[in-house]
């Protein structure tokens, strides 16, 4: 059911897209970069201190924008994959050497990002505001998944970034985020999970 619900939200974000292009530039990239979660200690401390160890790895996805006419906000819209791992000695099973821990989040959000005045040399910086909903693989404990672990969260972020002309339908868009992955639908005692990320994207232009 978890899956099914991944490849629905996936096909909506496909289908969506196209219904932004009514006389309006569309911008379609892909790419990817780092993710370095921040918090709870739970998830960053060693592995020795109790901890899962997670510290920077690294993401991918799509990304589309809506240029419109006049107004300095841009609609967007991405799909991003988180793959989370940390490892080292100590943990509940030490003497059978270290433990490896790894999860994934499924990203699916929304946002509008504010266009500042274009700087020379082809520079358009911006920063911008995003709300996702956050599909959180399996945990796993050296490859044994852990019950339970799988939920899904409303979250949130803010960062700013800068696209870069390259030839005229294609920009290089460099974005450095905050996100908060679990800010709803938290149980009693969850912590809020951080994350920085960096990222880059080979944008294409169609009108």
């Amino acid at each position: 059911m978890k899956k099914n619900k991944v490849i629905e939200l996936a096909v909506l974000f496909l289908l969506f897209l196209p219904a932004f292009t009514v006389a309006q530039l569309v911008k379609i990239g892909a790419g990817g970069g780092l993710t370095q979660v921040l918090a709870p200690d739970a998830l960053t401390n060693e592995v020795s201190d109790g901890g899962l160890g997670y510290s920077t790895e690294w993401n991918g996805g799509l990304i589309g924008k809506v240029d419109l006419p006049i107004i300095p906000f841009t609609p967007r819209a991405f799909i991003l994959y988180h793959s989370l791992s940390g490892s080292g000695p100590g943990g509940p099973v030490p003497s059978e050497g270290d433990q490896e821990n790894t999860q994934t989040i499924f990203e699916f959000g929304i946002g509008a990002q504010y266009n500042f005045i274009p700087a020379p040399l082809g520079f358009d910086p911006y920063i911008a505001l995003d709300l996702s909903f956050n599909s959180f693989g399996k945990s796993k404990l050296n490859d044994v998944e852990i019950d339970g672990s799988d939920v899904s969260r409303f979250g949130g972020g803010i960062g700013v970034g800068t696209e870069i002309s390259i030839i005229p339908i294609v920009n290089l868009d460099l974005y450095l985020s905050y996100k908060m992955f679990n800010l709803t639908g938290k149980e009693d005692g969850e912590k809020t999970i951080s994350a920085v990320t960096l990222d880059a994207f080979i944008i294409f232009n169609f009108l």
